[in-house]
Order: C-alpha cells, then sequence, then structure tokens
C-alpha cells in the first residue's frame, strides 16, 4: 500500500471516528432533553393538587429550563470542540498529501 492511499484511509478512519462521535453527542443531548421533558411533565401532573402554592411548582419548573439550557451549551460547546477537531484533521491530511505529492514529484 503506498504512502497516499494510506494517508487517505488513515484520515477516512479519523473522519468517521469523528462522525460517530458527533451522532453520538447529539443523540445524548436528544435522550438528555426527552429525559427532561418527561420530569417536567410527570412533577406538573402529580404535584399540582399537591402544591397549596403554584409558585413552588413554577420554581421547580424553571429550575428544569436552567438544566435544559445548560445542557444546550454544553451540547453546543462540545459540538465547536468536534467540529474544530474535524477542521484540523482535514487540514493536517491536506497539509500531509500536499507534502507527500511534493516529495513523490522530485524523485
Amino acid at each position: 500500500m503506498d504512502s497516499q492511499q494510506r494517508l487517505e484511509d488513515n484520515y477516512l478512519r479519523d473522519k468517521k471516528r469523528l462522525t460517530e462521535k458527533e451522532e453520538r453527542l447529539y443523540q445524548q443531548k436528544n435522550k438528555g432533553m426527552q429525559a427532561l421533558d418527561a420530569i417536567a411533565e410527570a412533577s406538573h401532573y402529580y404535584l399540582k393538587g399537591f402544591a397549596p402554592d403554584t409558585m413552588d411548582i413554577r420554581r421547580g419548573m424553571h429550575q428544569l429550563e436552567e438544566i435544559k439550557e445548560e445542557l444546550a451549551v454544553q451540547h453546543r460547546k462540545e459540538q465547536q470542540r468536534l467540529d474544530y477537531e474535524m477542521e484540523e484533521l482535514t487540514l493536517n491530511y491536506r497539509r500531509q498529501q500536499r507534502t507527500s505529492n511534493e516529495q513523490e514529484a522530485s524523485l
């Protein structure tokens, strides 16, 4: 296997790994959001008859919304990190490819 093919194979393998990480991240975010939504619905349903003051329920719902926002923020940060990693991978691949082509041309 020549160096160009090996370089491309490594790039494609690493790119696939990053794409899979992005997919898992997206699935984890959705699962987290769904769990928080389920908690909010169940809390509202079961507590509406018990809470003498609906302010407590609203405060709890507000805290759940803050948790959802924090989850979204963390997801965005991780997505940005993966995007940066993908860009660096692609730039490094192109740089190595160009270097390899130059070396072959000088032979």
